[in-house]
């Protein structure tokens, strides 16, 4: 599966059962990667885990994850 896909899914129900509404992001997991190392996945995702995250910031993440061509 393509992980900026499965990311972007993620992202977009997380975003859409928070309602807007900003939280703290307790822990980020990495699963099924393939070709591209964890590290180059948090070094190009631009939240880190304590960071303060809503809808917006979500999707700003994931056009960064996709910009990056993984």
């Amino acid at each position: 599966m393509n992980y900026p896909r499965l990311l972007l899914s993620i992202l977009l129900l997380k975003a859409s059962l928070v309602q807007a509404s900003p939280f703290r992001i307790a822990d980020i997991r990495v699963n099924g990667l393939q070709r591209v190392s964890a590290g180059s996945v948090f070094g190009a995702l631009p939240l880190n885990v304590g960071d303060q995250a809503d809808d917006r910031r979500l999707v700003d993440s994931t056009r960064s994850l996709f910009k990056t061509g993984f």
